[in-house]
């Protein structure tokens, strides 16, 4: 698996002509050129955008688009609005309307992690974690509450599943007792009032000077300290790089807590990957299950270890 998400995007020709020509308004004069990134979950279109006077990098889907795309572009300009501004990429304009909606950004200088992960990058990563999860998240961000439940609460539809459950790796199928209470535990484990990213994994990050920065934020939480931890390293180690519990002793040495006190977090994500890696196709969004399944395996095993 690659460092991050990776599949064709929709080209810039596929936004409506009106939707392009208010983007050439907003850069001061005509498009010359874009090039479209290949990152990501999203069936809309994504990528740096060029005039004679201006980069930007827009985020756009029209109204017949994918509609949890466009859903995902609107909750990510509502928070864009209220994270600080040295957390987030800036914010140029927002289109929302009957035809289209777009979110046109600052460009964040810098290069994805991996391929191969060091952990020069690793330590970078941790720090930026540690800033924002000691942030208080402003009120108007979701609650990680209402983000992650019940998305992140599936052992109980896994056990009501016997292939799912039988085809658990390394004995999970014998702790499914205890998988069932960790998952009665993980809505206090979620509750807090710090700032998380939500959807950490490489090509949701650029490093330049040894400084990383978090790009993509629709999925940004109000919850506990350092919840983006654990939904990171399973991206890390299914790409080549450390195993979880090696990742995570760097993120300790930047201020996280320890493994067995995440351990719903862990848990609930790995309910999320597990369920969410059986589940048919969607075929906006062509390779997901694929990626869900290349990370559901480390943090299994991970997982395994804890208990």
């Amino acid at each position: 698996m690659r460092a991050g998400a990776d599949r064709l995007r929709p080209g810039w020709g596929s936004l409506p002509a009106s939707l392009r020509a208010r983007i050439a308004d907003i850069l001061g004069g005509g498009i010359v050129s874009d090039s479209p990134a290949q990152g990501g979950f999203s069936a809309g279109y994504a990528g740096i955008v060029r005039s004679a006077h201006a980069d930007v990098f827009v985020k756009a889907i029209p109204a017949t688009g994918h509609s949890d795309s466009r859903t995902f572009i609107r909750r990510e300009i509502h928070a864009l609005q209220a994270i600080p501004a040295a957390l987030r990429p800036r914010m140029l304009a927002s289109v929302d309307d009957e035809e289209s909606t777009a979110l046109v950004l600052a460009v964040v200088p810098g290069i994805h992690p991996g391929e191969p992960w060091s952990e020069a990058q690793l330590h970078a990563i941790a720090a930026e974690i540690a800033h924002v999860a000691a942030t208080p998240a402003p009120e108007v961000i979701f609650p990680a509450q209402r983000s992650m439940l019940p998305y992140y609460a599936r052992w109980r539809a896994v056990f009501e599943d016997p292939s799912l459950t039988a085809s658990l790796p390394h004995g999970l199928p014998t702790q499914m007792p205890q998988l069932l209470r960790l998952e009665q535990a993980l809505p206090d484990a979620v509750t807090g009032s710090f700032l998380a990213h939500g959807d950490l994994r490489a090509d949701n990050i650029l490093i330049e000077d040894e400084r990383a920065r978090f790009i993509d934020w629709p999925h940004a939480r109000r919850g506990a300290a350092w919840l983006d931890g654990p939904l990171l390293l399973p991206s890390v180690e299914a790409s080549g790089g450390p195993r979880c519990a090696d990742a995570w002793e760097i993120l300790r040495a930047h201020g996280a807590p320890d493994a067995a006190s995440m351990l719903p977090v862990i848990s609930g994500f790995a309910s999320f990957l597990w369920w969410g890696q059986a589940q048919p196709e969607i075929p906006e969004l062509p390779g997901l299950r694929a990626f869900q399944r290349a990370q559901a395996l480390p943090l299994l095993r991970w997982l395994a270890e804890l208990l």
